[in-house]
């Protein structure tokens, strides 16, 4: 993760809310962003191979444990936390 814009990083911790698959207007909702702007995001840790589609809108993480990780050391968008 290191390297990544704080943008996509925050689409990781977006995602990281859900106990299992994201939908990505629901993510780009709790960034209170447009769909479009979130899709750039969504693309590029696509390609980074830290998340991957999985249906019509939704996305998973690919790499284990990255969502718990998330939880424990990231600040979720829209907690304060």
């Amino acid at each position: 993760m290191h390297g990544l814009p704080s943008h996509a990083v925050n689409y990781l911790l977006a995602m990281s809310v859900d106990d299992t698959v994201s939908n990505t207007g629901e993510i780009a909702r709790r960034l209170n962003r447009s769909p479009q702007f979130a899709n750039v995001y969504r693309t590029k840790l696509i390609e980074n191979d830290l998340i991957e589609p999985v249906g019509y809108g939704e996305v998973a993480f690919k790499m284990p444990y990255l969502r718990d990780y998330l939880r424990e050391h990231g600040v979720i968008p829209g907690t304060g936390a």
